[in-house]
């Protein structure tokens, strides 16, 4: 669908720059006759084809890009989608000088006298911007990952010039600066090959006698979602032990293909049977 519509777009600009060529000095003797806008209208006219040959560079790249991320969104086109915004921008403040009648030669002069300002003012957004193009060309991470960055985790939804857009378990869309993203520690949890639920507790350490039972009571309130948890996948670890406390990892492997709706179900019932069956040996420890 969206190879189709630039398909579409891309002959539609064709046709416009075509037209425009054709008939550019009836297009450019009708402007002159206009009041207040005669002086600009060869500018105008330079920077609308420049304008037009950059759309129809972007529908080219997105029509003949080929993804490696079948049926999600790409880094790659939306970078370069991005890039065609910021030209755009620039384009367009070409356009204001010629409007004001301002030469190139002579805004360039003013604005090196404000470009130190200009630089410490925007500091934090040329950060980010950079640090976004990178992320996005580089595919640190691609929309769609589950991530986890820094203190926050979740599921990337967006990647702009300015920040990431990371959904969490609770359903909040957090806004992380990129210049934020690029300084912390990422862990990309859909690029590992083997997805596997890893959930963390502590229990009193009277109240676990035997390691192998209490994983069997764990596996065995997970019975109603056996079918989609990869046989033997199931391991209880023992992480650390203090005089007071185990702390325990319990890891298990959900089938390949296994709707992301049902394994949040998962997860989630496993914690509540996990908390259940911590709470019973622990108050029969201590009664």
């Amino acid at each position: 669908m969206i190879k189709r519509n630039s398909s579409i777009h891309l002959v539609v600009v064709l046709i416009l720059i075509t037209t425009a060529f054709t008939y550019k000095n009836g297009i450019l003797e009708f402007v002159k006759q206009i009041p207040y806008v005669a002086y600009m209208a060869e500018s105008v006219f330079r920077i609308t084809i420049t304008v037009l040959i950059t759309d129809i560079i972007h529908q080219i790249i997105v029509l003949f890009y080929r993804s490696e991320l079948v049926g999600r969104r790409d880094n790659f086109l939306y970078g370069i989608g991005h890039i065609k915004k910021v030209l755009f921008a620039l384009y367009a403040g070409l356009l204001l000088l010629a409007i004001l009648n301002i030469s190139l030669e002579k805004a360039l002069t003013t604005l090196s006298l404000l470009a130190a300002a200009i630089v410490l003012i925007a500091k934090d957004y040329i950060s980010n911007f950079i640090n976004g193009m990178y992320m996005t060309f580089a595919r640190v991470v691609n929309i769609g990952d589950e991530v986890s960055i820094g203190a926050h985790k979740g599921k990337i939804q967006d990647i702009t010039l300015s920040s990431v857009h990371l959904l969490n378990e609770d359903d909040d869309l957090i806004y992380i600066p990129n210049s934020v993203v690029f300084s912390s520690d990422i862990v990309n949890y859909t690029r590992r090959e083997i997805k596997k639920t890893s959930l963390d507790f502590e229990i009193d350490v009277l109240a676990v006698k035997d390691v192998v039972e209490f994983e069997s009571e764990i596996i065995e309130g997970m019975k109603e979602f056996h079918a989609n948890i990869k046989p033997g996948s199931y391991n209880l670890k023992v992480v650390h032990i203090t005089s007071e406390h185990i702390k325990f990892k319990f890891q298990f492997l959900v089938i390949e293909g296994t709707d992301k709706e049902l394994e949040r179900l998962i997860k989630r019932r496993t914690i509540r049977h996990i908390v259940k069956l911590v709470n019973e040996r622990t108050e029969k420890a201590i009664g």
